[in-house]
């Protein structure tokens, strides 16, 4: 026999349950971004001219941090003395050098004697550390190979942030308190969401690295530059899967095709779930 007073509790439970379910959920997931900080990985060029220099410095300035190209160390580059000014003219940002330290794959696989030479520059430039890219495995670097170049970088007093696809490699990389590992992409990458189980992503070593004061910073790229809404999206959807400390949103190729950058403030905002 149906009983309607039944039926009409369970309703309600149900409903309450959901309710209760979302408010977990948001509360969270607002939660999730306390502490997070916005970075920026800008591979573009730096302008010449005044107004778009200093169109330039507007855009960055919210930034406390600040990841710069590969070439911009050295005095030869169209862009050197730009870059100087840049860095000189944006006293409260920590800026970074970055160094392709991959052997295969169509990587540079460059020389140690390279690496002495760029990572003296970057420090002679007053970067306060570097992106050591392409540092795992799967790029044909081997532990000793990374081993060194963080040795290096820590010689010539730069911080280091190692950009590997398995985090493992952070681990023995011989990285110290206040040193990073990227997360590049493992939530969002070129516009559209990435299946962690699919692409092997390893959270077992995350715990680890955060024991050790070793910070987690993440990424989210799309194929365009990215409107304010995308970037909502995609910093929660990063956050929550990541859990780490900084994050950076930018458009193809980290600004490199069009120099657009991502302001932080809507970085800022979403992760203060205000945006």
């Amino acid at each position: 026999m149906w009983d309607k007073k039944w039926f009409i509790g369970s309703v309600l439970l149900c409903v309450l349950v959901s309710a209760l379910s979302l408010i977990i959920y948001m509360n969270a997931t607002s939660l999730s971004g306390k502490g997070v900080r916005p970075f920026l990985i800008y591979y573009g060029w730096v302008p010449h001219r005044d107004k778009e220099f200093n169109g330039l410095l507007l855009k960055m300035r919210d930034y406390p941090v600040v990841v710069l190209g590969s070439g911009d160390e050295w005095a030869s580059s169209g862009d050197w003395g730009a870059v100087k000014m840049l860095i000189h003219k944006m006293p409260n940002t920590r800026f970074y050098g970055y160094v392709n330290i991959g052997v295969t794959d169509h990587q540079p696989d460059h020389g140690l004697s390279y690496f002495k030479q760029a990572l003296k520059a970057w420090a002679s430039m007053n970067a306060r550390g570097v992106l050591v890219d392409c540092a795992g495995q799967d790029y044909g670097v081997s532990p000793q190979r990374l081993r060194v170049i963080v040795a290096l970088a820590h010689r010539n007093r730069l911080l280091v942030v190692i950009n590997s696809w398995n985090p493992e490699s952070a681990l023995h990389a011989g990285l110290r308190s206040g040193d990073a590992w990227l997360a590049e992409n493992w939530a969002i990458a070129d516009g559209h969401r990435v299946n962690a189980r699919q692409e092997g992503e390893n959270f077992t070593p995350l715990p680890e690295l955060r024991a050790r004061h070793i910070a987690i910073w993440m990424t989210a790229t799309d194929d365009l530059p990215p409107k304010s809404a995308w970037v909502r999206y995609w910093v929660r959807m990063t956050v929550d899967r990541v859990h780490g400390i900084a994050i950076g949103v930018a458009g193809p190729n980290y600004s490199s095709q069009t120099n657009a950058v991502v302001p932080a403030s809507w970085i800022s905002r979403a992760l203060d779930n205000q945006l």
